[in-house]
């Protein structure tokens, strides 16, 4: 029982190191310190863990076994009701689609689309392999020895963006750069507007020309005069670097910058990219 007490107290105190070099790998190294504030709450909990670790040496072997087997109790007990909330969850949506459907049907008389985005994708891809779904640059944010970063999609190719907020997938076929415009419009000699944001003004779960975009070229009466460069994930640092990199100031009117105020809360993880910081 004393061998078995004290191998216990051992174990709680290497997991707890463990989980603090864990969480200061996330915060520290993965994320270069870009997300401090978030990981703040996991050192507390492992700093906790800890000293309890060492305060569980002290106390009475036989309440020492009865903590721990209460202990790891609760634990299976927590994975097996987070499990039964997953499963759950999973039946609820596919409910909650079908539910859809049917006042979809009723009131549009269109066929609502339940598939998942990966299942649509993939019948896509069988009828075309060239086929291509929307990934947000700032994804590659915290990617490593990179030595450029993306800012847009594939470039001339169909692009899926997996999203269904209206009973289907809106996708487009992207222009030279990657973006959402037709491709001719980079010839142009002159440029009415520059639209520079992100994923609402990429259009995100609508088609054309439902987008911002689509709707200013529908009233300007110059279709092909206006250049979309807003994708989506991007941040405030990269719709500055799309500029640096995509404004033409000789052939440009005027510059709209779309900024949602929550994007500034994402500088941390901008400044963090020595890329972006350049």
């Amino acid at each position: 029982m004393k061998n078995f007490s004290r191998l216990i107290s051992i174990i709680f105190l290497s997991f707890s190191v463990l989980l603090l070099f864990y969480v200061f790998y996330r915060a520290q190294i993965y994320h270069s310190g870009a997300q401090f504030d978030y990981y703040l709450k996991y050192y507390f909990i492992t700093f906790l863990f800890i000293i309890l670790s060492f305060i569980s040496f002290f106390i009475p072997k036989k309440l020492r076994v009865n903590i721990a087997i209460a202990s790891i109790t609760i634990l299976i007990f927590i994975y097996l009701f987070e499990g039964y909330l997953i499963i759950k969850s999973n039946l609820d949506k596919k409910q909650i689609r079908k539910n859809n459907a049917e006042i979809y049907k009723k009131y549009s008389d269109i066929n609502y689309d339940v598939r998942s985005w990966v299942e649509v994708y993939q019948n896509l891809k069988k009828e075309n392999p060239a086929w291509v779904v929307s990934i947000k640059p700032s994804e590659f944010i915290f990617e490593k020895n990179l030595s450029y970063l993306p800012l847009s999609g594939l470039p001339n190719r169909k692009t899926l963006i997996p999203c269904n907020e209206n009973g289907y997938y809106p996708s487009f076929l992207s222009d030279r750069h990657g973006f959402n415009n037709p491709d001719l419009v980079w010839d142009k000699n002159e440029i009415d507007f520059l639209l520079v944001g992100d994923s609402q003004l990429l259009g995100y779960c609508v088609n054309e020309p439902s987008t911002m975009a689509g709707v200013l070229r529908g009233l300007n009466g110059r279709k092909n005069n206006i250049i979309n460069l807003g994708y989506g994930g991007h941040e405030p640092l990269m719709e500055y670097a799309v500029l640096k990199e995509y404004f033409n100031f000789k052939k440009t009117k005027r510059v709209v910058w779309f900024l949602y105020d929550r994007d500034l809360e994402d500088l941390g993880r901008e400044l963090a990219n020595p890329i972006l910081l350049n």
